[in-house]
């Protein structure tokens, strides 16, 4: 039997933090279509040394075992509440709308692990190996969409390019429907 458990947070800016999942906690929002992030979820110390105003947390979480050749795995999408922040407590409808699609661009390469990871015949056997694979490529993917998104919108400045990026966003998630998080 090969039993392999662990759970890789992905976070913005490239940092890897590895660790097992931990109990729902005050810390930690699940991603939920019918709850939106409010700036009183932004608890973290703003960072100083840089222009914007705010700094969403998010990542993609997994546990995965082996259990007599049945896969057992869960994957999450989490907003980490002391990590992400504002400069300004403020009611700047646009740059929280910024910052909530940052989280639901998170959700939509969840969904996008989930759908490829089910695609894998035997994931338990050989293909196993393939799981940290498959993780890596939607990282980079996931990576590079973030990054597009704050460029191309001006981190908010840019309403015409946020609507843009909300459209294919929500159209995407909507595709992907099927591999939506649930309440953990």
């Amino acid at each position: 039997m090969h039993l392999s458990k662990f759970t890789i947070l992905l976070l913005f800016m490239n940092v890897f933090d590895i660790s097992f999942i931990a109990a729902q906690s005050k810390d930690t929002i699940y991603w939920n279509a019918n709850q939106k992030l409010k700036w009183a979820d932004f608890k973290g110390r703003p960072d100083k040394t840089t222009n914007l105003l705010a700094m969403t947390q998010a990542g993609i979480g997994y546990t995965v075992a082996c259990h007599g050749g049945i896969l057992d795995l869960k994957i999450f999408c989490y907003f980490n509440v002391n990590q992400s922040w504002t400069k300004e407590k403020t009611d700047a409808e646009e740059l929280l709308r910024h910052e909530q699609l940052h989280f639901d661009i998170t959700e939509l390469f969840t969904r996008k692990l989930r759908k490829r990871i089910s695609e894998l015949i035997d994931p338990c056997g050989k293909n196993i190996k393939e799981l940290d694979k498959i993780y890596g490529s939607n990282f980079k993917e996931y990576s590079i969409m973030q990054d597009s998104y704050d460029r191309e919108c001006e981190h908010s400045l840019n309403d015409v390019q946020q609507k843009l990026w909300e459209e294919k966003v929500f159209g995407e998630l909507k595709e992907l429907e099927i591999f939506a998080s649930k309440n953990y």
